[in-house]
């Protein structure tokens, strides 16, 4: 296959929009500050998510300084629906998000190991999926799918579906392909610029699902967009413990 990285995106805070990078770099852990943060019920302790808490995705997140592997992620800046602005390190700020969410919240930062992942840490998605799915007629608008690597691909179907077992290479990147991405009502919501689309997800049930795959890297590296992706099917890649 011809295929090079489209895009590539970071989100600071758990299920709010993120930053579209040139270049990051990649740990077996996922990207450095990748959900790196998130809002937790004051009462029970839980990670509030936009399955259950939808205005979630009406917030924007960007990092104020870059992160660093092996370190605590940096502060966020957090832009709510209203324009107005606060930071992950501002109790004041979890007191509005609390008020938008109608629950008592405050800022966690997750400060060993990956980020507030609902499974693992890398989310590839290539354009020739997003192409067969919008034939539907529905919104395929890759944001709708929050994706880490957007992969440009000129290929009928799904190619990812088959991706599995087997490596991906980002430039020198390599990146074991672990499992399709199971979908849910987050690919329905409203997002700045995108309405709520109840369609796409009885579309991907009907397609098995699932859309994308998730990915780790054997080791760390860093990719950019522009690079050429390769794929190796399982039959032809080592065992290489992840």
């Amino acid at each position: 296959m011809t295929a090079r990285v489209a895009a590539l995106r970071r989100y600071p805070v758990k299920s709010m929009g993120g930053e579209e990078l040139a270049s990051v770099p990649v740990l077996r852990a996922g990207i450095p500050g990748d959900r790196g943060w998130c809002l937790r019920e004051t009462a029970t302790g839980r990670v509030l998510s936009a399955k259950r808490f939808a205005p979630l995705l009406l917030c924007s997140a960007r990092f104020l300084d870059e992160p660093r592997a092996g370190e605590p992620p940096p502060p966020a800046e957090v832009e709510l629906p209203d324009g107005s602005r606060t930071r992950t390190d501002d109790p004041a700020g979890a007191a509005a998000l609390s008020r938008l969410l109608g629950v008592e919240a405050a800022w966690s930062r997750q400060d060993a190991g990956g980020g507030h992942f609902d499974d693992h840490p890398l989310h590839l998605l290539t354009t020739a999926a997003l192409k067969t799915m919008s034939a539907s007629g529905e919104d395929f608008d890759a944001r709708r799918f929050r994706p880490n690597v957007l992969i440009a691909l000129e290929a009928p179907g799904r190619p990812e579906d088959a991706w599995p077992g087997g490596e991906v290479r980002l430039g020198t990147l390599a990146l074991r392909v672990l499992k399709p991405v199971k979908r849910c009502v987050m690919t329905t919501l409203a997002q700045p610029g995108q309405a709520k689309a109840q369609r796409v997800l009885q579309v991907i049930l009907a397609s098995g699902g699932t859309l994308g795959v998730y990915a780790r890297a054997t080791e760390a590296g860093a990719c950019a967009v522009g690079d050429a992706v390769s794929w190796t099917p399982p039959a032809e890649v080592a065992s290489i413990p992840i």
